[in-house]
């Protein structure tokens, strides 16, 4: 009888061990394919951070650009004194950004160099602004300051996509409810111009009440005589009178960097009228029947920001 119970109590454990085994072998078995695909699971993981550090460059350089005006808020105005690169529109009257709607001016005045401050030399971009739906290109940059795309060799390029307002019509400079005097003195403003915007825009002088005014002149980068933006002679007339500034008659400034040109006014009349006189900023090709200062229109455009390591 001692020697079964030893027999019993033996065959236990044997069973045990087995049990013990079979356990081992699923886990073994997983141990192994881990091993095996530890490379690839390492690489996942790697391309995963990768690919989230990339997209949060790309988003957080888009957020800058589409939901700021930058750093001074009026950097476009004098370009060295940038800072940091916004594009969004600035209400000087409120004393707000209006997010994803661009000023024209800032982006004539944007460049590859600013973009670069944001998102760090060792990233590449291209960047596209295009009309909707017309497809009309209004910025296309890359990180080399060229035209065209050179992120065939990256590995993993990522993409930010918003819907942007771009103002199509911008008053660049005006002269509001101007008295009419028998003896008015002469007023001065000044608009940005450069090689850029001349490419992209048109500009015209539009004068309301014109037939109020009785013999009064509009001149740019003072340019007088015959060939004034609006001599004497064109008043007074019905209103509103609208006339096209000639970049080359009117030497425009086309520089890389933008530069102020002169725009002066002197408006003879009853004493107690008033007039009201501005530059305007449209697309290239605008129809003149279509120039009014009074609401500017806005035009839907598509932002596309592909951002790589180099």
């Amino acid at each position: 009888m001692d020697t079964l119970k030893i027999i019993k109590g033996d065959s236990k454990g044997y069973a045990l061990s087995l049990d013990l085994l079979l356990a081992l072998i699923p886990i073994t078995l997983m141990l192994g394919l881990v091993t095996a695909n530890m490379g690839n699971i390492m690489y996942e993981t790697q391309d995963t951070l990768y690919r989230s550090s990339n997209e949060r460059v790309a988003a957080d350089t888009a957020n800058t650009l589409l939901k700021t005006s930058g750093d001074p808020y009026d950097w476009e105005t004098n370009p060295s004194s940038l800072k940091v690169v916004g594009l969004a529109k600035y209400d000087y009257n409120n004393h707000l950004t209006s997010e994803y709607v661009l000023t024209p001016q800032k982006v004539g005045a944007l460049n590859s160099l600013a973009i670069h401050n944001i998102l760090g030399s060792q990233y590449g971009f291209l960047l596209t602004i295009t009309g909707v739906p017309n497809g009309n290109t209004i910025v296309n940059m890359t990180n080399s300051g060229s035209t065209n795309a050179n992120f065939n060799n990256a590995s993993d390029v990522v993409k930010v996509e918003r819907l942007v307002l771009v103002s199509a019509f911008d008053i660049v400079a005006e002269f509001k409810k101007v008295r009419l005097t028998r003896q008015p003195p002469t007023l001065t403003k000044y608009f940005p111009t450069n090689r850029a915007y001349l490419d992209i825009y048109d500009y015209y002088v539009y004068v309301d009440n014109s037939n109020l005014v009785s013999t009064g002149w509009v001149e740019v980068n003072d340019v007088s005589g015959v060939n004034r933006v609006v001599p004497t002679s064109d008043f007074p007339s019905d209103p509103p009178l609208v006339r096209y500034i000639d970049p080359v008659t009117q030497n425009l400034k086309n520089g890389t960097d933008l530069q102020s040109n002169k725009v002066s006014t002197r408006l003879p009349g009853s004493p107690g009228d008033t007039a009201d006189v501005y530059v305007l900023q449209v697309p290239k090709g605008t129809p003149i029947g279509l120039i009014n200062p009074y609401g500017p229109q806005r035009i839907r455009a598509m932002f596309n920001l592909y951002v790589w390591t180099k």
